[in-house]
C-alpha cells in the first residue's frame, strides 16, 4: 500500500538552539516524502533550503535579513523584565497569528507545528480547524502540581514546605503569563475564537505538544497532559558549522576538553575567557568554539588551547572527555549522547534548568556564570579525576539511543495528519 503523503507548515525564528530541533524535525518529514513548508525570518533562507524544504517568509515585524542580530536582548534584562515574552513570544501576537493564517491558506498544510517562541501562531491553526502543534525544543516550562516552573534553575521542592514553595512560585509564574491574556484574547475575537481563561489554554488545547527531551531528564508533570509526548532529543548539529579536522596527532592521548558556550549572543565573551585561564596549566587539548555571535573576537589562549569559529560537535565530541558549556539543551544532549560529561555555566533562558538536571542526574556540575577561574579549574580537575560523572553520562546515552530509534514524534505528526484528512473527507 502507499504511503500517504502529507503537508506541514512549520513557523519558528532564528533563535540559535531552537533552529537545529525545529528543522531537523521538518527534514525528516520532508525525507518521508512529506511536503514541508517553514514560515520564517530572511535570515533562514539558505538554511531552509538547504535542507530540502519551502521556504516563506515573514514579512513584517521578524524580519532580519542577519542572524547574527541580537533580536533577544535578554542578556542585559534585569530580573524583574522578560524581553522574550515581551519582544518575541506575546507583544507581537496580533503580527505572528496575521503571518501565520496567510502562510497556512497560501499551502494547504494538513498541519500547522509551531516553535514555543511564537506559541500565539496556533491561533492561526485554531482559526482554520487545523491541527496545532507545539514544539519545545528543551523541557517545558510550565509549572505543575509536582514542580516549579522553569527557567529559574529548582529542583522539585521536597516535603510540606518544598510543596509549597513551588505552588506559590507556579501561581506567580501563572500570573505573569496572564498579563498577555487581554492581548491574546484581543487577537482571538479578531479571528471569531472565543476567548482564554488562562494564557496555558494555548498549549492545553493543541492536539500535541511535542517536548524534544528525554523524559527521564527532565521532571515532567504529573498527572502529564494529554496531549504530551517526550520525543527525545533532535541531535543536528547547527548548519553554519565548519568542517573539522583535528590539528592533533593521532597518537596524542591527553584529554580533549571542548568549551561551547552558545551560537547566540549573550555577552558570554569574559566566561569563555575564565574557561580558558582555568585550563591553562592543565595537560589536557582543548578545543573553543565561539559560534555565530563571537565569531570576530579575540581571546588570549596557551599553545595547548585552541580557538575556532566552530566545530561541528557530531565530529569532535565523539574523542572528547569534558564538555564546558552555558548549558544550552541541544549541547547538553549532543554530549550526552557520547556519553561526555558536562561542567555548566547557564546564562539564562533555560539554561538554568539544564544546568540543575545535568547536576540532578550526576553526570555533570552547575556553576555560575560569574565563577571565578578557581572555581572553574577546581570543578575541571575534579571532573577529569571522577569517573562517576563519566558513568551518568553512558546511563543517559543509552537512553537517548533508544529514544532515537523510536521516532515518536514522526509518528505522532503522520498520524494527526492522517486523522485529520480523514476528518475532512468524511465531512464533505
Amino acid at each position: 500500500m502507499m504511503k500517504q503523503l502529507q503537508s506541514f507548515l512549520f513557523v519558528t525564528i532564528e533563535g540559535g538552539g531552537n533552529i537545529p530541533p525545529m528543522l531537523g524535525l521538518a527534514r525528516r518529514l520532508s525525507a518521508r516524502g512529506h511536503k514541508v513548508w517553514v514560515l520564517t525570518e530572511p535570515c533562514l533562507q539558505q538554511t531552509v533550503s538547504t535542507y530540502g524544504l519551502q521556504f516563506l517568509p515573514f514579512t513584517q515585524y521578524f524580519t532580519r535579513t542577519d542572524r547574527k542580530v541580537d533580536f533577544f536582548q535578554d542578556w542585559k534584562a534585569s530580573p524583574f523584565s522578560n524581553p522574550t515574552m515581551d519582544r518575541v513570544i506575546f507583544g507581537p501576537a496580533d503580527t505572528t497569528v496575521a503571518e501565520t493564517l496567510r502562510a497556512l491558506q497560501e499551502v494547504s498544510a494538513d498541519v500547522l507545528v509551531v516553535d514555543c517562541l511564537l506559541t500565539p501562531a496556533l491561533i492561526a491553526a485554531e482559526s482554520l480547524l487545523i491541527p496545532r502543534v507545539v514544539v519545545f525544543h528543551m523541557p517545558e516550562y510550565m509549572p505543575g502540581p509536582n514542580r516549579p516552573p522553569g527557567m529559574m534553575g529548582l529542583l522539585p521542592g521536597k516535603g510540606r514546605l518544598g510543596r509549597l514553595r513551588d505552588r506559590l512560585l507556579g501561581h506567580l509564574f501563572s500570573r505573569l503569563l496572564n498579563k498577555y491574556l487581554p492581548l491574546l484574547n484581543e487577537v482571538r475575537k479578531t479571528h471569531g475564537l472565543n476567548k482564554l481563561h488562562r494564557v496555558t489554554d494555548l498549549l492545553d488545547q493543541a492536539d500535541l505538544r511535542l517536548i524534544q527531551t528525554l523524559r527521564s531528564f527532565d521532571f515532567p508533570i504529573e498527572p502529564s497532559p494529554s496531549n504530551v509526548r517526550y520525543t527525545g532529543p533532535v541531535l543536528d548539529d547547527p548548519d553554519w558549522t565548519a568542517s573539522w579536522e583535528s590539528p592533533w596527532p593521532a597518537d596524542d592521548t591527553r584529554p580533549l576538553v571542548v568549551v561551547s558556550l552558545s551560537s547566540t549572543f549573550q555577552n558570554q565573551r569574559a566566561v569563555i575567557q575564565r574557561c580558558i585561564d582555568a585550563l591553562r596549566d592543565f595537560q589536557v587539548r582543548a578545543l573553543v568554539t565561539l559560534g555565530l555571535a563571537l565569531d570576530h573576537e579575540t581571546l588570549e589562549a596557551p599553545d595547548h588551547v585552541l580557538v575556532v569559529r566552530s566545530a561541528p560537535h557530531s565530529k569532535i565530541f565523539p574523542t572528547a572527555t569534558l564538555v564546558i558549556t552555558h548549558a544550552g539543551h541541544g549541547t547538553v544532549m549532543r554530549a550526552l549522547s557520547h556519553g561526555l560529561p558536562l561542567l555548566c555555566l547557564p546564562m539564562g533562558r533555560d539554561q538554568n534548568d539544564n544546568a540543575a538536571k545535568v547536576a540532578y542526574q550526576g553526570c555533570g556540575i552547575n556553576l555560575s556564570q560569574k565563577a571565578s577561574v578557581p572555581s572553574i579549574r577546581q570543578a575541571i580537575a575534579r571532573m577529569l579525576k571522577d569517573q562517576s560523572f563519566k558513568q551518568n553520562a553512558l546511563r543517559l546515552q543509552k537512553e537517548i539511543c533508544l529514544e532515537a530509534e523510536k521516532d515518536v514524534a514522526i509518528a505522532a505528526l503522520e498520524q494527526l495528519a492522517t486523522k485529520h484528512r480523514k476528518a475532512f473527507v468524511s465531512s464533505h
